[in-house]
Formats: C-alpha cells, sequence, structure tokens
C-alpha cells in the first residue's frame, strides 16, 4: 500500500489486523466466517468513508478559512455515505471537472477497483436488507475486495493531496 497519510495508514491497519485475526478464527467455522464477512463489510465501508472525508476535510483546510473549513466538514459528513464509486465521483465533480475526470481516468467504473467496491456495498446492501439467511461472502472474499479497493484511497489522495 502506499498511502502517505498517516491517520488513512492507520485505519488501513486496524482493518488488515481484523483480516488476518478473522482468517484464522475461521479456518474450522464456515457461519462465522459468513458473519465475520459481513461485519468486516460494513467496517470497511464505515473505513473508506471517515478516510475520504478526512481527504477532504485536508484539501479544504489548504484554504485556510476556518469557516469554509467547518461548513464543508459539516455538509459532507451529513451528505457523504455509502461511498460507491458514483457518490465518490460525484463528489470528486462538485470540486472539479478536473477531480472528477482524474479520478475516472484512474479508476474505471467496470474495473476490478470499482466492481471490488460494489461487492462490498452490495454484501453490506444484502445483509442490512435481507439479513444474514443469505450471508455468502468469506473473510478470503472480503481480503480480495479491500486490497482491489486500497488503489481508490491511494488514487482520492493523489487528487486531493
Amino acid at each position: 500500500m502506499t498511502v502517505k497519510d498517516p491517520y488513512i495508514s492507520k485505519r488501513c491497519d486496524e482493518i488488515e489486523a481484523l483480516l488476518i485475526d478473522a482468517a484464522g478464527w475461521t479456518l474450522y467455522d464456515e457461519k462465522l466466517g459468513a458473519h465475520l464477512a459481513a461485519y468486516i463489510s460494513v467496517l470497511i465501508l464505515g473505513v473508506l468513508e471517515d478516510c475520504i472525508e478526512h481527504l477532504v476535510a485536508r484539501r479544504v483546510g489548504k484554504a485556510g478559512d476556518n469557516e469554509i473549513t467547518n461548513y464543508i466538514g459539516k455538509v459532507i459528513g451529513e451528505r457523504f455515505r455509502n461511498p460507491e464509486y458514483g457518490s465518490i465521483s460525484g463528489l470528486l465533480g462538485e470540486f472539479s471537472k478536473e477531480y472528477k475526470t482524474t479520478f475516472t481516468d484512474k479508476i474505471a467504473h467496470d474495473g476490478i477497483e470499482a466492481t471490488a467496491l460494489q461487492g462490498i456495498v452490495d454484501n453490506k446492501n444484502s445483509l442490512a436488507h435481507v439479513g444474514t439467511s443469505k450471508l455468502n461472502l468469506t473473510v478470503k472474499d472480503v481480503d480480495g475486495y479491500y486490497h482491489r479497493i486500497i488503489p481508490i484511497l491511494e488514487v482520492l489522495e493523489q487528487i486531493l493531496g
């Protein structure tokens, strides 16, 4: 991982540690694995949302205007939920067409990163709206999705850096 921001690195390290622990805990219990995979999916989306909000706040803070920084932080905190590909590119488009274009050029809508993100979103939504009866991801699946999502954070860090 080449994320440079210490806050984002720390959050990603938390996910990495949990994935390693969960892989060991679920070696002999598929049902436990499915439940942990669902939990970790929700956690990954929360961390991604938090990290994107952090990057936006850091970018807005460069203006040196505390009132604008506070306002944008509150607006993003209220409006930016469920970090799907479209919501991320839309958020960047609200900053500038160039930000959005750079993102969509580096992270394709149908690329492996966006597909992995959608897999995590779909798993979280299934858990929230269908319940536990349809859990079908393993911790290994979620680990694979997670590692394919990291480039999204890397690109966002480059854009908003």
